[in-house]
């Protein structure tokens, strides 16, 4: 396995053209001999210190979450343990596994419930985690007194907030404006648009993109966390925040949200994380009148963790079928 590498890639959807930012390991063979590819970007220099294999675990935009770390490896403080909290098929929780696997130590994950079919047989990225020596805590009080900043961690113990967010965030975003600055000048896009878990990733990519309009929508939470959580952030330069009505359930099964897979994959030919993308597309639609092509729009990965959420919508509705493209 290689270091990672980014492709920018030419697409249309629904009649509107934009370019794709997508991990190259994510490209089918067809696309990759093709002509779509506009721009190949090497894997940023923090990279260079981490074996390959851990790639696997620590892409998307935990990888520029991590980058201090990873970047750091070799005079980081000794750390005897680190703690996090989320969700069930965190990427978040995949990352930090691979993390603590680097730094040598362990790493403790705190979920407030567990279906009882993941407790018996893990999957997706829970399964992966676990693989990696994660140790697993279904605990709602401590759950929520880690959520609301009350857990305070033991001498030479670390805590990563929900979606791997730290103190040194910023750094690794720096990199990723770096080269998508670098990349506009090529190909002349002035918007960017990603989806927002806990916002902190739009949030300073937009500081690290001051001459160019950030666009996201909230897939976790609702117009008004992000508010806040921009705003407590205090950046120069805020994301433009566009809200879909109606606001979808974060992690909730919609039948328009498969239909729009299956036309994504049929248009594009790539496919797209479920949980993030699919919301974020049909936000993207909605306002479909705020984009000025050429634009970017930044692919979440994630696609391991969105295996069980397959599962999930084939047994609710049924495989994949693309309906009538939308004009």
């Amino acid at each position: 396995m290689a270091l990672p590498s980014f492709s920018y890639l030419q697409c249309s959807f629904a009649g509107m053209d934009f370019i794709l930012r997508i991990e190259t390991a994510l490209l089918s063979p067809a696309i990759l001999s093709g002509n779509r590819i506009l721009k190949t970007m090497p894997a940023p220099a923090f990279c260079q210190a981490v074996p390959p294999p851990y790639f696997e675990a620590i892409e998307g935009n935990k990888l520029y979450k991590l980058a201090y770390y990873l970047e750091n490896l070799a005079s980081l403080p000794p750390a005897k343990r680190i703690w996090s909290y989320g969700s069930a098929q965190s990427n978040a929780m995949l990352a930090l596994s691979a993390l603590a696997q680097l730094m040598g130590t362990e790493f403790h994950y705190v979920l407030p419930y567990l279906a009882d079919a993941l407790k018996t047989q893990p999957k997706g990225n829970l399964a992966l985690a676990l693989d990696r020596g994660m140790q697993l805590h279904i605990d709602s009080k401590l759950y929520r007194r880690m959520t609301q900043q009350a857990f305070v961690p033991g001498e030479h113990e670390w805590i990563f907030a929900e979606g791997a967010n730290h103190a040194h965030v910023a750094h690794g975003f720096g990199y990723l404006g770096a080269e998508i600055s670098e990349v506009a000048g090529t190909l002349g896009f002035k918007q960017v648009f990603l989806p927002s878990g806990t916002g902190s990733s739009a949030c300073h990519l937009a500081a690290s993109l001051s001459g160019m309009e950030v666009m996201t929508t909230p897939v976790y939470g609702d117009t008004p966390y992000l508010q806040q959580v921009f705003s407590a952030m205090q950046p120069q330069h805020h994301p433009v925040i566009l809200t879909h009505e109606p606001h979808y359930r974060f992690g909730s099964l919609y039948r328009e949200l498969w239909e729009l897979q299956a036309e994504l994959v049929a248009e594009t030919g790539i496919s797209f994380d479920l949980l993030y993308d699919l919301p974020a597309w049909a936000c993207i639609l909605q306002h479909r009148e705020r984009f000025k092509q050429p634009w970017l729009y930044l692919h979440q990965g994630g696609m391991k963790g969105s295996a069980t959420m397959r599962e999930r919508y084939v047994r609710m509705f049924g495989s994949e079928r693309p309906v009538k493209l939308r004009a």
